[in-house]
């Protein structure tokens, strides 16, 4: 009978993208949209594949149209099963006030995206064990219906395949290493003990890692000593991902500490290239986004701000019209500008940039008045400054 290894976890969203990619959306259930991503077709095809191989092998008496229905609808059933075990972390984050931008089902499993990570240890206890409890309750759900059925029923294999792929989800998510949520559970306990988050991080990503390289170890001597490459090779496979996972898991949270510590007005740029708006597109293009190297420009009317233009407005207007075309008619005006004011963190920033997919905010004043321009660009710059500089404090 086949066991698909799967896992899922909650990630705070990155920072240094707009993730607006995820995938293609299949449903919104409670507000939450779920989304595929094009990797998760793969794992369909082995799963259905796999789970028809084995109901008509250890089923011979069924008929094939009914061993393949039994195929799909066990694999709906498990994909479902982990959509929920999704979706209990995502309500539980939304309950205790994170905001929840979706979940995305892919490769290896399913992951729940947040908007950042919880401020309380126990928040963060409550969410990660509410996974594996509800992979659980599933498990025993599917066991109670198993027992519907005869002892060598097809019915019966459906129920006990779903009961037992749930039981070993939540186990495996048990496990102590970050990002499962084991390991989360365990980030909870050492920052509630310690009063530490980036620690608590670092134990938990630590042993993480641990785990990833004993998989990695794991998928080699199936391999090599069993003969079991496939297995050896998944196996091997999901441990080089939760490390890879774990290592960024822990850049993410210094990034966090990084942006959380700074503000605006510590790294904005405060000469801002100003140009008239009745300047043509095409001398704009010229003399401006050609000679310069800037993307994003300050439109002005006397001294005050009109509005921004940048090089994805012009390409939004045909070649011919650039002449006759002013740039205040293809600007963003000053009251659809997403701003930032010098006093936010530098967290804060970055993400209203990724929710609303600039690369750059203007810096405004209390009077609305214009202070600066933050980019992103220089905002990451910052971070890299600062990280290099931790890793030297580090190696001394």
């Amino acid at each position: 009978m086949l066991h698909f290894p799967a896992f899922a976890k909650t990630v705070a969203r990155p920072l240094g993208s707009a993730m607006r990619s995820r995938g293609f959306p299949i449903a919104r259930i409670l507000g939450i949209p779920i989304f595929m991503d094009w990797s998760w077709l793969i794992i369909w095809v082995i799963v259905v594949f796999s789970l028809l191989t084995s109901f008509a092998s250890s089923y011979a008496n069924a008929s094939p149209s009914l061993v393949w229905a039994a195929s799909l609808l066990t694999a709906v059933l498990f994909f479902s099963s982990l959509i929920l075990h999704e979706l209990s972390h995502s309500l539980v984050a939304r309950a205790r006030g994170l905001e929840v931008h979706g979940i995305t089902l892919f490769i290896f499993g399913g992951v729940s995206e947040l908007k950042s990570e919880p401020k309380k240890a126990n928040d963060e206890l409550l969410m990660a064990v509410v996974g594996p409890l509800t992979s659980s309750l599933l498990a025993l759900v599917f066991w109670g219906v198993s027992l519907a059925f005869p002892p060598t029923s097809l019915g019966r294999g459906v129920a006990g395949w779903l009961a037992t792929i749930n039981l070993a989800l939540a186990m495996f998510n048990l496990l102590p290493g970050f990002p499962l949520d084991g390991g989360r559970i365990l980030r909870a306990i050492v920052w509630r003990v310690t009063g530490n988050f980036k620690q608590a991080s670092r134990v938990a990503t630590g042993l993480g890692s641990l785990l990833a390289y004993g998989l990695i170890l794991l998928g080699v001597v199936l391999m090599f000593s069993k003969g079991a490459w496939m297995s050896g090779v998944w196996i091997a496979f999901i441990g080089w991902f939760l490390l890879s996972s774990a290592r960024s898991s822990m850049t993410q949270v210094e990034i966090q500490e990084i942006l959380g510590k700074r503000t605006v007005s510590q790294i904005m740029r405060p000469e801002c290239t100003r140009i008239p708006s009745s300047e043509s597109v095409r001398t704009f293009v010229e003399e401006r986004l050609l000679r310069t190297g800037e993307r994003c420009f300050v439109v002005s009317k006397g001294e005050r701000m009109a509005g921004l233009v940048t090089l994805q407005d012009v390409k939004r207007l045909p070649r011919d019209e650039w002449d006759v075309t002013p740039v205040e008619t293809i600007m963003v005006p000053i009251d659809k500008v997403h701003s930032c004011s010098p006093s936010e963190t530098l967290v804060d920033a970055m993400e209203k940039m990724n929710s609303t997919g600039v690369s750059q905010l203007p810096v405004l004043g209390e009077d609305k008045s214009l202070l600066g321009v933050l980019t992103r660009e220089e905002l990451l710059r910052a971070v890299a400054v600062d990280l290099d500089v931790g890793a030297g404090r580090a190696r001394s």
